[in-house]
C-alpha cells in the first residue's frame, strides 16, 4: 500500500506540473507579441532604438497592421529616424505607400527632404521627380555637400581591415529581392556597420547565396548562438530565403535580450505570418 500510495502521489504531482507548464504560444498570440515588440521600440525615448525599429520594418510586409507604427516613425522628432523610415518605404517598393512619404517633401531637414524625393521617384510618384529637379536647379551646394558626405563615409569604412571586410561583404552579399519583401538593405547595412558585429556573422551572411545543406545547418544553429549578431544574421537570411517553416524559431527571439535581434525577429515573423494568411 505505501508503494502504491507513493506512485499515486508521484503521478498526481507529475500531472499537476504538466498542467502548469505553459503551452507554446499560438500563432495569433505570437503575432500580437511581435506587433507589441515593434510598437514598444517605436515609443522608446532613445532615438537610436526608434531608428532600429524603422530599419527592421524593411524586413516586414507593408500589408501588416503594424505598419501604422512605421507611419508614426515617418513623423518622428529625430530626423535620422524619419530618414530611416523613408528608406524603408523605398525598399519595400509598394507604390501604395507613396502617400506616407509625400509630407516629408516639406521637412525642415534637407537630408530628409532629399530622401523623400528619391523614394517617391523610385515609387513612380511624379512629385518625387519634380522635387529632385528642384534640388538640381536650386540647391547645388546642398546636393554637393550630401554627395561628398557619402563619399567620406565610404572612405572611412575602408580604413580598417574589418571595415573593408564588411564593406566587401555588403556589396557582394548575394541577397536577391523577394516578392513582398523589402530588400532589407537598411537592416543589412546597420548590422554590418555595427562595431559589435562579429566576423563570424559576416561569414554567415556570405552564405546567403549558397542554399546547401551545410549552409542551412549553419543558419539553424545561429538562431540559438550566444552572439547577438549571429542570431540577427540568421534572421536576415531567413527573411531573404523566405523560409516559412522556420517561422516558429522566431517566437523565442521575440523576447531576445538584444533589441536588434528582437525587432528583426518581430518584423520577419509578421511578414511570414501574413504570407500564410494568419492574422
Amino acid at each position: 500500500m505505501p508503494g502504491r500510495l507513493t506512485l499515486v502521489i508521484f503521478f498526481s504531482a507529475s500531472a499537476l506540473l504538466l498542467a502548469q507548464r505553459p503551452s507554446p504560444p499560438s500563432p495569433k498570440s505570437a503575432t500580437e507579441r511581435a506587433r507589441a515588440v515593434l510598437a514598444e521600440g517605436a515609443s522608446d525615448n532613445d532615438p537610436n532604438v526608434r531608428r532600429e525599429v524603422a530599419v527592421a520594418f524593411s524586413l516586414s510586409r507593408s500589408t501588416d497592421p503594424s505598419f501604422a507604427t512605421l507611419r508614426a516613425l515617418l513623423a518622428d522628432k529625430d530626423y535620422l529616424c524619419r530618414e530611416a523610415a523613408i528608406a524603408t518605404v523605398g525598399q519595400l517598393g509598394d507604390h501604395k505607400l507613396a502617400g506616407m512619404v509625400r509630407p516629408a517633401l516639406e521637412d525642415d531637414v534637407p537630408e530628409v527632404m532629399f530622401a523623400a524625393a528619391r523614394v517617391l521617384q523610385q515609387l513612380g510618384d511624379p512629385d518625387g521627380e519634380k522635387a529632385l529637379i528642384e534640388i538640381i536647379e536650386r540647391e547645388h551646394k546642398a546636393e554637393s555637400s550630401m554627395l561628398r558626405g557619402k563619399i567620406r563615409d565610404m572612405a572611412r569604412r575602408l580604413k580598417t581591415p574589418k571595415s573593408a571586410l564588411l564593406f566587401a561583404t555588403e556589396k557582394g552579399i548575394g541577397f536577391a529581392p523577394v516578392p513582398g519583401l523589402g530588400e532589407g538593405y537598411s537592416a543589412l547595412t546597420m548590422m554590418l556597420t555595427d562595431n559589435e558585429f562579429s566576423p563570424r556573422a559576416a561569414a554567415l551572411l556570405s552564405l546567403a547565396s549558397v542554399h546547401s545543406a551545410e549552409s542551412r545547418k549553419m543558419v539553424e544553429q545561429a538562431f540559438s548562438d550566444d552572439e547577438w549578431s549571429m542570431r540577427a544574421a540568421a534572421i536576415q537570411m531567413m527573411a531573404t530565403w523566405n523560409e516559412r517553416p522556420w517561422r516558429t524559431r522566431l517566437v523565442p527571439l521575440l523576447q531576445d535580450p538584444n533589441r536588434k535581434v528582437r525587432f528583426r525577429a518581430a518584423a520577419v515573423f509578421l511578414r511570414l505570418t501574413n504570407s500564410e494568411g494568419v492574422h
